[in-house]
């Protein structure tokens, strides 16, 4: 199969009942593509951060940064997917959590204040890996033509608006984790203020509709970085249809690199979605 190369958007938008508060957006998110010694390798990140913490936005900022640097790092030393194994991400975790008690220190407060949950996919030629810590989703192809599978079911504690933070000591035990020895060629990562938009819970499925129509203004590009689907993005994320059925802070990433098909092209109209889920450009 030749390499078809990668377009992908991204965008994280405050909720309304963060605006209502004055509370800042505490979702963040990135992607990029990294050069490795067997090509070009997708990296993205989505990390929500707690609403009852105070700083919640700068432990998600840091989730961020602190995974993009370290693949990096990783992939500059001649790393390889295959490297980012679950003790990888035990460690990394690790690693994160130090960080974090070093600024709360610093600040006078607790570690807890800077909760987040953490989802990260790492995107080879024909592999991948992928790690969660707590609720949000990543969907990818199924192995039947044009239907989706999520990863990890968005994790929930004991009560409904409970999940598990990367800042806690329980998080090693929760921290999920999958290498994939296959081609990935469409990816979707959303935090917890989406889930219940486009995820089924009542079947635990990913419904097609909603991800075909996302990612299929995406196929006949092939630029990289799209800033007119991120546009189109925060168009769709601010949404009052979208908004009326959640005011949390909302993310969401899409890459793909797989070929148009006849009827997929970009056009001007923006984003919407339907009573079905169903979404559109």
């Amino acid at each position: 199969m030749s390499c078809l190369p990668w377009t992908f958007a991204f965008a994280s938008v405050i909720g309304t009942s963060h605006k209502g508060t004055g509370k800042p957006c505490q979702d963040e998110s990135t992607c990029r593509l990294l050069e490795s010694v067997l090509g070009p390798v997708l990296v993205a990140v989505v990390a929500d951060g707690a609403g009852s913490a105070a700083r919640a936005e700068a432990g998600a900022s840091l989730a961020c940064s602190l995974f993009m640097q370290e693949m990096n790092d990783l992939f500059q030393s001649e790393g390889r997917v295959r490297d980012i194994t679950s003790e990888f991400a035990r460690d990394w975790l690790t690693r994160f959590q130090n960080e974090i008690t070093i600024r709360a220190e610093a600040e006078h407060i607790s570690p807890r204040e800077f909760a987040c949950t953490v989802l990260a996919s790492v995107i080879g030629e024909d592999s991948a890996a992928f790690f969660q810590v707590g609720d949000g989703a990543i969907v990818v192809p199924s192995s039947e033509p044009d239907e989706y599978c999520w990863m990890f079911w968005p994790h929930k504690g004991e009560y409904e608006n409970i999940t598990t933070f990367a800042t806690e000591r329980t998080a090693q035990e929760r921290l999920e984790h999958v290498f994939v020895d296959h081609r990935i060629d469409e990816l979707v990562m959303f935090s917890d203020g989406l889930q219940r938009l486009v995820l089924d819970f009542r079947n635990r499925t990913a419904p097609a509709p909603f991800f075909r129509s996302m990612l299929s203004p995406l196929r006949p590009l092939s630029e990289g970085f799209s800033e007119t689907l991120t546009n189109h993005l925060v168009a769709f994320l601010n949404l009052e249809k979208v908004n009326d059925r959640t005011d949390d802070d909302k993310t969401l990433i899409l890459a793909s690199r797989r070929e148009a098909t006849q009827g997929s092209m970009l056009t001007s109209k923006t984003v919407d979605i339907g009573e079905d889920g169903e979404a559109s450009l």
